[in-house]
């Protein structure tokens, strides 16, 4: 797409938004009066990086990659167009219509709602209450034994034993695994299977594992479908919980959300309220599955 194409299509969409822009323009002075860099003027009265910032956000999913120098350019070109369309506008008398003054009256409930709830979410929703939130969900988390395993997998029973005596050499366990193991997957690590929790492998696997003692290995080879075993036992432990600074912006997202509609469901209570439609549900869309 060409340069000229670009901006002409930016200034479509800014336009089509004219009144709302105009709106926020007008009060950018106030949230953003420390930007107050000019980078235009129209008719005297000056674009700033203020208004820019502001222009940027709005549209950042159609400006996309584009460079910084480049995406300048283009929105301050749509904001001069933007400005001499509006100025024009105002002094037609638009301001005066009856179309125009429904349309700021909805972009100012709009604002006001998003200022509102934001506010109010914000002072309810703090870094205090996260944590908070986070140290409930750990608590109520079910205890969860996990070992650590090594295993060695021989074709028959002779080569699991001849494995066993050589540990009790003094061999090192990952080091006999890389030689001799048959699951191609853990012998690279040593035979190493990570934390396994109680109950999700082989079952003769896991009985093994669950008599002996960090550090031990099993003195006679372990039978499975797949072969024979010699097992370590590395470590133990109760699974951890996962780490606050993980799941912190899942928990805010939710108790945001929850925080907003408790705030709407409390001040629609209290709303002398009139719907003169019948209530309809939306149709279901489609997401792929069967309910």
């Amino acid at each position: 797409m060409g340069a000229h194409n670009f901006k002409t299509k930016l200034t479509v969409r800014l336009l089509a938004l004219a009144t709302v822009a105009s709106t926020i323009l007008t009060l950018a002075p106030l949230a953003y009066s420390q930007d107050s860099e000019v980078l235009a003027r129209v008719n005297g009265n000056a674009i700033t990086a203020a208004d820019l910032a502001l222009a940027e956000q709005m549209y950042a999913q159609q400006l996309g990659q584009m460079p910084e120098d480049a995406k300048r350019s283009v929105l301050v070109d749509a904001l001069i167009e933007l400005r001499i369309i509006s100025d024009a506008a105002r002094a037609a008398g638009a301001t005066d219509q009856d179309a125009y003054k429904r349309q700021m009256a909805f972009f100012e409930a709009q604002t006001l709602r998003s200022v509102f709830l934001e506010q109010r979410v914000a002072s309810a929703v703090t870094d205090a209450a996260v944590r908070a939130a986070y140290d409930e969900q750990v608590g109520k988390i079910p205890v969860v034994r996990e070992r650590r395993l090594r295993h060695i997998l021989l074709q028959n029973e002779n080569e699991a034993k001849d494995v066993i005596e050589a540990l009790k050499t003094g061999q090192p366990f990952a080091e006999l695994a890389k030689e001799r193991s048959a699951d191609d997957v853990s012998k690279a690590n040593g035979g190493d299977l990570g934390f396994v929790a109680e109950g999700q492998t082989l079952p003769e696997v896991d009985a093994a594992a669950g008599a002996l003692k960090p550090g031990k290995f099993t003195q006679e080879p372990v039978a499975s479908a797949f072969g024979f075993h010699v097992v370590m036992l590395e470590d133990e432990r109760n699974r951890p919980a996962p780490p606050f600074e993980t799941i912190a912006p899942q928990i805010r997202q939710a108790l945001e959300a929850a925080e907003e509609q408790r705030i709407i469901s409390e001040i629609r209570t209290g709303a002398e309220i009139e719907k003169l439609v019948p209530d309809v549900s939306p149709p279901q869309t489609e997401d792929g599955h069967d309910h």
